[in-house]
């Protein structure tokens, strides 16, 4: 894996996120990780805010839903805009990771182009400001590069004091 990282408050991904990058582990000793996929249907973003709510709620952390939704939302948004737009059928996957206070939000899709930030200045654009969204609302982002498999676009949101 190839790790890039992007926005002004970025850094690497903390160690207790690594289970949300591999394949599914069977160890009671990980933090709590929840999977969704996806189908790259236009339905895709309300099923994975439906798919947060749930989880946060389940491992009571309701303070976090609406930041966590959010960015789910921006990041399968891109997923399905820009992810499949190489027409791989692939589908695109939600895991959601706790640990403490922290929630990693991480989408991965069949694409190996990098995550692109829209114009930051152009008040009229319609489309573009997603990223610039994730990085308000969350303690950092970046994205790892899986060589031959896709992409892994990543957020940590805290819960609110």
């Amino acid at each position: 894996m190839t790790a890039d990282l992007a926005g002004r408050r970025a850094g690497a991904a903390p160690s207790w996120a690594t289970p949300a990058f591999g394949p599914d582990s069977p160890d009671p000793a990980s933090p709590p990780l929840a999977t969704c996929a996806l189908q790259g249907e236009t339905a895709s973003a309300s099923v994975a805010r439906d798919f947060t709510a749930h989880t946060l709620g389940g491992w009571g952390l309701p303070g976090l839903i609406d930041d966590a939704q959010l960015v789910v939302s921006e990041l399968v948004t891109n997923a399905l805009r820009h992810g499949l737009s190489t027409g791989l059928e692939a589908p695109i996957q939600l895991r959601l990771l706790s640990q403490g206070v922290h929630v990693l939000c991480a989408v991965r899709d069949p694409s190996e182009r990098a995550p692109q930030r829209g114009p930051q200045n152009d008040e009229f654009a319609e489309t573009g400001r997603g990223l610039y969204l994730v990085e308000a609302v969350s303690l950092t982002w970046g994205w790892i590069l899986i060589r031959g498999s896709g992409k892994i676009v990543w957020a940590v949101l805290d819960h609110p004091a």
